[in-house]
């Protein structure tokens, strides 16, 4: 499980990313960051309902996409002192439940949040 301080929650904190943070997007999702000052990274996920209308699907996307960042956190990978935000987008809830852990792997280290893993150098 994610670590509570790991974590944005608060309202004003997602509107703050979302404002000042910068973008990258794929089909699957939207992920914005900025720079914070805690000396250590802090994800949110935002899944809308327009992804599925099953709140057990939503919540599996959300689940799967936290368990990335909380083993890049745990390894050592994500090591920035950032705020993330990932809006997942309908394409992401397409992807197979076996296949989307890779996915949001690679997508990370694609945008850099990540060090690119060496078999796929």
């Amino acid at each position: 499980m994610l670590a509570r301080e790991s974590r944005i929650a608060a309202d004003k904190d997602i509107k703050r990313i979302l404002k000042l943070g910068k973008r990258f997007s794929c089909p699957e999702c939207v992920l914005y960051f900025v720079p914070n000052t805690l000396g250590f990274p802090r994800v949110g996920f935002v899944v809308a309902s327009g992804v599925s209308k099953r709140a057990v699907v939503r919540n599996r996307i959300k689940r799967q996409a936290r368990e990335v960042v909380r083993l890049a956190i745990e390894q050592k990978l994500l090591t920035h002192s950032i705020d993330i935000i990932i809006m997942l987008r309908p394409a992401a809830a397409k992807i197979a439940d076996d296949v989307r852990r890779e996915f949001f792997r690679e997508f990370f280290e694609r945008i850099g949040i990540i060090p690119k893993s060496k078999k796929h150098v």
